[in-house]
């Protein structure tokens, strides 16, 4: 029985050592379609995903009205611009379709009616590649959020960027509220913006490995819950017993060639929780319970969720794998499930 035992542990070894050797080969990676918020941010001069702390105050820019004015009226109005917000540049290729534009904006002059319109010029590097004129749908009485469509797709090689340069015009000056949580002004970008390298629960540790297109701070953003660990009955692992560092150089193979990418790797220690479920945002989600189509309260799903399988051990009267000691095998390997939000609401 003993010489069985042991016959099966050569063999497993050897298929692990095997499958080892194929994967230095080639890498294994998940890179799932998603929507990401390009934020104007308040420096009037970056496009990224990163989002300030939920409590931070928004930026504010104006959209000014340029017209003649005469005595009783105001006539032959011109556009203005707003600013231009250009993106880092990306750090693998990657194609993306920039989908809509939200703005929040009010009118700052309450005698008139901005009766206004926005133009969206998109640039690829330094090439303007389309214009969009889309009418204001409010009066600018009031502060509102809207949404305006784009619908340009732009191929992006390592090193690219994109940009958003804004024109404005209309019968008053409007204030845009933006680089906030809550004032969300920005472009919906698809895309397969991150790539994910493998997951896993071991122990009271769980740990994330995955690259992005543009890089955020995920320090900032697990101190706001852009990230958590959920478990049953309500668990929710402490953030703060979460670290960020460097990962592993990959070279991944694109269309026009092989980039080289670093990962970056998310750890937590101390999570007691059982059915532990990452969900990941950039920006604030509902980490209730879904019911039906719906989540219970803002109705904000995060843009993935990664439903992890805590590893095991096959022991052995050793305490390694079928007397083997020190030799693990992890039978259940970390399945990663993507849910994709095409639309915010």
């Amino acid at each position: 029985m003993r010489r069985f035992s042991l016959g099966v542990a050569f063999v497993i070894s050897a298929l692990l050592l095997a499958s080892m050797s194929a994967n230095a080969e080639e890498v294994q990676y998940e890179n799932p379609e998603l929507q990401v918020k390009f934020n104007l941010k308040e420096d009037k001069e970056s496009l990224t995903p990163q989002n300030k702390m939920p409590e931070d105050p928004e930026a504010h820019s104006t959209g000014r009205a340029q017209y003649d004015q005469y005595p009783l009226f105001r006539n032959n109005r011109e556009a203005t611009q707003v600013g231009t917000w250009t993106s880092d540049p990306v750090e693998f290729d990657m194609s993306i379709t920039i989908e809509t534009t939200d703005i929040w904006w009010e009118g700052k002059d309450p005698d008139y009616e901005a009766d206004c319109e926005w133009t969206f010029y998109i640039h690829h590097n330094d090439q303007e590649i389309s214009e969009n004129t889309e009418a204001c749908s409010s009066n600018g009485d009031d502060l509102v959020k809207e949404t305006y469509n784009v619908g340009t797709s732009i191929e992006l090689v390592a090193g690219d960027t994109f940009a958003l340069e804004l024109w404005y015009e209309g019968w008053e000056d409007v204030d845009i509220y933006h680089d906030n949580v809550t004032y969300d002004t920005g472009m919906n970008v698809k895309g397969k913006h991150l790539i994910f390298f493998g997951a896993a629960w071991k122990g009271s540790d769980v740990t994330l490995e995955l690259a992005e297109a543009w890089p955020t701070n995920w320090d900032t953003n697990l101190r706001a819950g852009f990230i958590m660990l959920m478990g049953d009955d309500g668990y929710m692992a402490d953030n703060k017993n979460a670290d960020t560092g460097e990962g592993s150089e990959y070279s991944i193979k694109m269309t026009n060639g092989t980039v080289d990418v670093t990962s970056m790797i998310i750890e937590w220690s101390g999570v007691t929780g059982t059915g532990i479920t990452l969900m990941m945002d950039y920006t604030s989600f509902d980490h209730m319970p879904s019911s039906g189509n719906s989540t219970n309260g803002t109705g904000k799903q995060a843009i993935v969720m990664v439903n992890l399988m805590k590893s095991k051990q096959l022991l052995g009267d050793d305490g390694g794998i079928l007397g083997l000691p020190g030799f693990e095998m992890i039978l259940a390997v970390p399945a990663l499930a993507f849910v994709a939000r095409r639309f915010r609401n």
